[in-house]
């Protein structure tokens, strides 16, 4: 589990390896702004201006990981792993400011050695990576017809529906998605963390309809359901 010490401590977690298990720690870092896609509306020679949409992008990441190892192999072993961590598709990383990203590497740099201490070879290397900035799953119990309060600050923030009937439906509705033919203890989930849709676990594309995936907006919430609800999302800022 990540402290308070582990920011203070400037290491870095890749998933759930904390990268100073392996002899490396952040040298220093900087997370870039959000990028930003916009369109307008003017009119010829017009003063006034419409903003008709703004798309939020990911921002930009570089840590500069601080190394150290017995030779130069050895640090060539424990970048690689560093490395092979990273370029795993869409990773989840933990940075000293205390944030989680969602993100994936764009460069993995190379390695500049320092030099020699304690018979120690020391070396820094900058990774760059594009990533979405999060806190922990929050996991919120909904009671059917009252409001929840979603802590992001994005427009849309993806998340989880998971109920079990309380009884037989024709069909039911959590969020935006209406489910077919339910029986007492099925168990429902809208995914819109995972882009799934299940029953009892499994697939259910021939029994439910939908046009989009549930998502939460900033501020308190109500979602259509007939059953009181489990919530998962990620704070997103």
């Amino acid at each position: 589990m990540i402290t308070t010490q582990d920011i203070e401590n400037n290491t870095m977690f890749i998933g759930d390896q904390d990268i100073a298990d392996l002899g490396v720690l952040v040298q220093s870092f900087k997370v870039g702004g959000i990028k930003l896609t916009s369109n307008t509306f003017q009119g010829e020679n017009r003063t006034n201006f419409n903003v008709l949409y703004v798309s939020r992008g990911m921002r930009t990441i570089t840590v500069s990981l601080f190394f150290t190892a017995q030779s130069r192999r050895e640090l060539s072993i424990i970048k690689s792993k560093i490395d092979a961590l990273l370029m795993d598709g869409k990773v989840e990383i933990f940075l000293p400011d205390g944030f989680f990203y969602s993100s994936y590497l764009t460069d993995a740099g190379e390695e500049q050695i320092l030099g020699v201490e304690d018979n120690k070879v020391i070396a820094l290397c900058t990774y760059t990576l594009e990533g979405i900035r999060h806190d922990a799953l929050e996991t919120i119990a909904y009671t059917s017809g009252g409001r929840m309060l979603c802590k992001s600050t994005v427009p849309k923030t993806d998340c989880r529906l998971t109920c079990t009937a309380s009884q037989n439906y024709q069909q039911i509705t959590i969020g935006p998605v209406t489910f077919l033919d339910v029986r007492a203890g099925d168990v429902l989930v809208a995914d819109g963390i995972l882009g799934r849709i299940l029953q009892n676990g499994a697939p259910c594309a021939g029994n439910m309809i939908f046009t989009h995936f549930p998502s939460l907006t900033p501020g308190y919430n109500e979602i259509t359901s007939p059953e009181d609800l489990t919530v998962e999302y990620y704070p997103t800022y």
